[in-house]
């Protein structure tokens, strides 16, 4: 079933250090920045598609990152309190091989 609601898909790192932030920015991986809004630690974010799965799990084998300090955050906007919505197959993958929780956000109009 395809869904007619645009999502917005991204990987999260949620507690980057100021070096790990360069190298990720540097590695040629897609990314912004952000601060994490509780712990306000410097949050990378990637978009996600499944051609940059493998990239992430590069990143996070080399920089020691737990897969407890990211998620894969999406979000959409809606007209409806009642919605199904099918979520992309790259998400479950990027789910499976990266071991991320997945964060769903979104907002009725």
């Amino acid at each position: 079933m395809a869904s007619d609601i645009d999502l917005d898909t991204n990987f999260r790192f949620l507690g980057l250090t100021k070096e790990q932030a360069n190298v990720l920015k540097e590695s040629g991986i897609n990314c912004n920045f952000g601060t994490h809004f509780k712990t306000k630690a410097i949050t990378g974010i990637v978009p996600l598609d499944s051609s940059v799965i493998a990239k992430i799990g590069e990143f996070m084998e080399q920089q020691k990152i737990s897969n407890k300090d990211t998620d894969i955050f999406i979000s959409f906007n809606t007209e409806y309190e009642t919605r199904v919505i099918d979520i992309p197959t790259y998400v479950n993958e990027a789910v499976i091989s990266l071991g991320s929780k997945l964060v769903v956000s979104y907002t009725v109009l």
